[in-house]
């Protein structure tokens, strides 16, 4: 593979190279109505240039997809070191596993508490029993 990498890229310089040392002809562009003049070294630059800035753009985005997916695996193991029981022996160390949340069947611990905030109902005021029955938001 890194052979023909090579000589894919020795192809181009040999393009290139001519391109440039014979490219001094104009050619005209007809794009939607607007003519550009310019000179064939000019546009092949400018394509050249556009190739360069699209293959910079999905390393890129490939490189974005592939932290993104480390970090989604890391999360997944935390989760998982998360629900494992913690042994009531095993000293308490940084490396040690966290203990289970007490609310909830395990899982993450912040989606618990928040659960459990959720479903906490406050004790009854006696002062307020005349709003009982009235709907809440």
């Amino acid at each position: 593979m890194a052979v023909l990498g090579i000589i894919i890229l020795l192809a181009v310089a040999v393009v290139t190279a001519t391109v440039v040392a014979n490219g001094s002809d104009t050619a005209t562009l007809n794009l939607v109505g607007i003519k550009v003049e310019a000179s064939v070294a000019l546009i092949y630059g400018v394509g050249a240039l556009c190739l360069l800035l699209a293959v910079l753009g999905i390393f890129l985005m490939l490189g974005g997809a592939k932290r993104a997916r480390r970090r989604s695996k890391e999360v997944r193991e935390l989760r998982r070191q998360a629900d494992r029981p913690v042994d009531p022996g095993a000293p308490n160390t940084p490396g040690a596993t966290p203990p289970r949340p007490l609310v909830g069947q395990g899982g993450d611990p912040v989606r618990n508490e928040r659960a459990a905030r959720r479903h906490h109902r406050p004790e009854d005021d006696p002062e307020d029993e005349h709003f009982r029955d009235v709907p809440r938001e």
